[in-house]
């Protein structure tokens, strides 16, 4: 399946089945993880005691093929 992007941001376990969850496609790593960090400081930012550091972990970055 042709995503648009090299690299797909995914969200570990974000699915109710336990899956993860495709967030959006890139063509680099420094975009995806600028992504990633965007959407945690949103979440820290409004969301009470939010840990950023174990959010960021919740998120990762595969290679498509």
């Amino acid at each position: 399946m042709i995503y648009g992007g090299r690299y797909l941001v995914l969200w570990k376990k974000a699915k109710n089945d336990k899956t993860d969850a495709l967030m959006r496609s890139f063509d680099t790593t420094i975009e995806a993880k600028s992504y990633i960090q965007g959407f945690v400081e949103a979440i820290v930012s409004f969301t009470k005691d939010a840990q950023e550091d174990k959010l960021l972990d919740e998120f990762k970055i595969e290679e498509v093929n």
